[in-house]
């Protein structure tokens, strides 16, 4: 397909897709003559996925509405991990992820611990009813009182993954061998000694370790995760659902903050404080750019550049995490009038952005959605792009929930060749982006959920055109 056919099949997508789904949708309706027997009336339980009420982002428990039922949650995460345990053929998963250790255990301690430390580690057998948290320390006193879901906290012993190395080799081989043989009893005790052990993480000392005690290690411990993570229930929905809800707010305080003489890294600073003023954290994240410094997009965190009349602004909410899941929510502005310039690239970005959208739903592969998107050398020769392999985080779609970018991809330098399949319950960040040399860019991004018949767009900051903010 040439450019020029390429953008008629994609002009007026947001358009397209907008009449699709803003009308509302058709609810079910219920019938029956209650004039005539009023009191054996009872509402029915509807499909999940066609009550709105659930969808009003609430930050607080209360005892009058489920909202994020946490320990259902907890138990499908579990459930879904020993369903991938038996698919890729383990007795047990070790965990030294972070994320991973929080899919499984409900728990989240201190920063620091993370990631891959070695600090704190986990352990799910498939027969068991609950996993096992090593904790960092006297961190585990606390962790014992306030997950009692757990089936045990024991103490980590502090001599795997980065940690291993800054105590010196005698004492790495000394603690080691302490955390082999207490992992190696923990499996003992399930009857899972003899069946492999996955692990997420690669570490040839440990491995060794298991080896001489008659473990078989699996490294394929974070392949299964991302297969265990990539189907969210309700509850993850709902979470990632108020991510986004307080990325809005984050997005409403950076266009109340634009202005000229305002610098780049205080418009972060401001969306800090309003995820933390909701409930939110941020781990290693918010982005924004402005300018021509803003093509190609250097993805720094941000600068102390001063803001200007006239100047193109994008800003990213991505790693803004609510009860662990993650936002990846990219919006433009323009310091004053854009010119038109600006909005005709805008546009392509918006049409390139929406025309994969509307192609997604169960059923369909990453395929259709990355041919979606123009070929990279088409449309960014000024930045000497030449090949897809140079366009890695730019126009793609990532799985999202408690990591940026979970399984699976839609990105042409893979996609076209080796589809995935996309499934009801995958959430998803998709992406696009077009500037000029001098002049800046836009860059634009949508989190979706995949349901039964298409998506749900769980980000609502105004994305039909730039948001232009008066002087």
């Amino acid at each position: 397909m040439t450019l020029e056919e390429y953008e008629k099949a994609a002009s007026g997508s947001y358009d397209r897709f907008i009449q699709k789904h803003i009308p509302p949708s058709d609810r079910p309706v219920y019938t029956g003559d209650l004039a005539k027997d009023p009191m054996s009336f009872e509402h029915p339980v509807l499909n999940w996925d066609d009550y709105a009420y659930h969808k009003g982002c609430q930050t607080q428990a209360v005892d009058w509405d489920e909202n994020i039922n946490y320990e259902r949650m907890r138990n499908y995460r579990v459930e879904r991990t020993r369903e991938q345990l038996k698919e890729f053929k383990c007795g047990a998963i070790l965990s030294l992820n972070e994320w991973n250790t929080r899919y499984m255990t409900g728990t989240w301690t201190p920063h620091w611990t993370t990631p891959s430390s070695g600090l704190r580690y986990s352990l799910l057998a498939a027969n068991a009813k609950a996993p096992i948290v090593y904790e960092n320390a006297e961190i585990g006193y606390h962790v014992r009182q306030m997950c009692p879901w757990l089936d045990k906290v024991k103490v980590a012993i502090t001599g795997t993954g980065w940690s291993s190395i800054i105590i010196g080799r005698n004492a790495q081989l000394a603690q080691r061998d302490k955390f082999v043989k207490q992992i190696v009893d923990d499996l003992k005790s399930y009857g899972m000694d003899k069946e492999p052990l996955a692990m997420d993480f690669s570490d040839p000392g440990i491995i060794e370790g298991f080896e001489k005690a008659g473990i078989t290690v699996s490294l394929a411990g974070q392949e299964l995760m991302f297969h265990a993570r990539k189907i969210k229930n309700r509850d993850e929905v709902e979470c990632l659902r108020i991510a986004a809800a307080i990325g809005d707010a984050q997005f409403q305080a950076f266009k109340e903050n634009l202005k000229p003489g305002v610098r780049e890294n205080e418009l972060v600073g401001t969306m800090h404080k309003v995820a933390y003023d909701l409930g939110a954290e941020v781990y290693s994240g918010i982005f924004c750019t402005s300018g021509e410094f803003s093509w190609p997009n250097s993805r720094e965190t941000c600068a102390n550049r001063i803001i200007r009349p006239g100047d193109i602004v994008f800003a990213d909410v991505y790693n803004t995490s609510y009860n662990g899941y993650k936002t990846c929510y990219y919006r433009t502005f323009c310091c004053g009038k854009a010119t038109q310039q600006m909005k005709d690239d805008y546009q392509r970005s918006l049409d390139w952005l929406y025309a994969s959208i509307e192609v997604i739903k169960p059923g369909i592969t990453t395929r259709e959605v990355a041919e979606k998107w123009p070929a990279s050398e088409d449309v960014w020769k000024d930045i000497l792009i030449k090949h897809e392999d140079q366009t890695a985080g730019s126009n793609w779609m990532h799985g999202i929930g408690l990591t940026l970018y979970e399984l699976p991809m839609a990105w042409r330098a893979a996609s076209l060749e080796n589809p995935l399949p996309l499934e009801k319950g995958m959430t998803f960040a998709t992406e696009t982006q077009l500037g000029r040399i001098g002049l800046g860019a836009s860059r634009i991004e949508e989190m979706i959920h995949i349901t039964d018949t298409g998506v749900e767009i769980l980000t609502k900051w105004p994305i039909g055109q730039i948001t232009e903010v008066p002087l």
